[in-house]
């Protein structure tokens, strides 16, 4: 049986992944629907040329999603109903919270299956395998798609520094065999040397916990809801330190729809507290003026909605510290542009504690040599043209554009 591939978008970019699986049956598969991260709304017009996505037909038979960032699910927004989407469970539960919080731009899928790491499933002629991997997003996948005797392997975005680092030991010690075509992400290319590697989310814990003991003040975090091993660094290092972990409802609730007893969360076996403008009797709320009583006590992972609150009770002052704690490019962000200048007036004392969310190039070279793949394409990055260099050793490397259609 012969199979095609042609990646819609991601060829030569980061963010806004879309790779079309076609089998000479003509029965097709979607592998991720991400908004580009440099699109400005999430427009329909942004939807790759992909027959069926807006009126269903029968050929086409679902769409997966790797893992729930936006750059690899938002265009899934304008796709009609009735086609199945593919994503693990947390991930599902994740995309409700941001609706039921009424986050801008949030959605649900309607026509939702849940998929299980390892466990394999049918879609016509194609065997679907998820590979659990780890990620700054929360249940995040590889894919490993068999049709014939034909074998593709998407890595989605992923890395070996996180908190589930033992997927990826996992999977470069049991890989798939007799891989036709690897794609695979490359978003750390001409980010640092080919040798460096990103610090590990444990480093992140240990310089949380040097500002957290040192500061005077309220220490603020400003990180992602939904980047779930940062939120665990910081609850870590905070408990180590001897402060209270202070969230928003939204933070606290992406947390809870995680179903893991092993996540800090609202819950009594937890010390994280939810800030609200006023008490309503709950064991976990706590008010911006108690914090005042002793700031040197509490973190508070950022959220918009508490900073005001923050402010008010004299909170923001330059005994405080704040710590960015996402990706440099979000700061061109209005609402983060907001806070920063806001931290800036205050005298508030700041800091950049981060690391990546994706794999760096020795990490991605130990895994396509375990892999072995027959052929290697690039995707996810801004520098598919080092990809030979740094890989084609392990692999025959072939350098697609967006929208080329071309043979497993």
């Amino acid at each position: 049986m012969n199979v095609s591939l042609c990646i819609h978008r991601g060829a030569d970019t980061i963010g806004g992944n879309c790779i079309e699986v076609t089998a000479s049956t003509g029965e097709r598969i979607i592998l991720d629907l991400g908004l580009p991260l440099d699109a400005e709304n999430n427009e329909p017009a942004l939807l790759p040329n992909v027959c069926g996505l807006t009126k269903h037909t029968p050929d086409l038979l679902a769409l997966i999603i790797s893992h729930p960032h936006m750059d690899h699910y938002a265009l899934g927004k304008h796709i009609d109903p009735a086609i199945p989407v593919y994503m693990g469970a947390a991930a599902n539960r994740i995309m409700q919270a941001s609706v039921s919080f009424g986050l801008p731009g949030a959605f649900q899928f309607q026509n939702v299956r849940e998929m299980e790491g390892f466990k394999t499933f049918q879609l016509g002629v194609f065997k679907i395998t998820p590979y659990p991997v780890d990620h700054a997003a929360y249940d995040s996948f590889a894919l490993l798609i068999e049709t014939g005797n034909k074998r593709i392997f998407y890595t989605g975005d992923f890395r070996a520094h996180g908190r589930k680092g033992k997927t990826f030991e996992h999977l470069i010690t049991h890989p798939p065999h007799k891989v036709d075509i690897l794609l695979m992400e490359g978003s750390a290319l001409g980010r640092l040397d080919p040798e460096e590697n990103f610090e590990s989310e444990s480093a992140l814990e240990e310089q949380f916990l040097k500002v957290f003991t040192e500061a005077r003040g309220l220490a603020l975090v400003h990180s992602s809801s939904q980047n779930i091993d940062r939120i665990v660094s910081i609850y870590r290092a905070a408990k180590k330190s001897g402060r209270t972990v202070v969230m928003t409802g939204y933070t606290g609730c992406i947390l809870m729809m995680l179903e893991n007893p092993n996540i800090p969360n609202f819950t009594r076996r937890w010390n994280v507290k939810k800030i609200v403008p006023e008490p309503t009797g709950k064991r976990h709320e706590i008010t911006a003026d108690q914090i005042a009583d002793a700031p040197g006590k509490y973190v508070y992972v950022v959220g918009g909605q508490g900073i005001p609150l923050l402010e008010k009770a004299g909170l923001l002052t330059p005994e405080a510290h704040y710590v960015y704690s996402m990706w440099a490019g979000y700061k061109k962000k209005t609402s983060t542009e907001k806070v920063i200048s806001q931290m800036v007036a205050a005298g508030v004392q700041m800091s950049d504690i981060h690391t990546s969310g994706h794999a760096d190039v020795p990490t991605l070279r130990k895994f396509v040599e375990a892999i072995k793949p027959a052929r290697l394409v690039p995707i996810h990055t801004f520098n598919p043209e080092q990809f030979e260099e740094l890989f084609g050793q392990y692999a025959t490397v072939e350098q697609r554009g967006n929208n080329e259609v071309f043979e497993v």
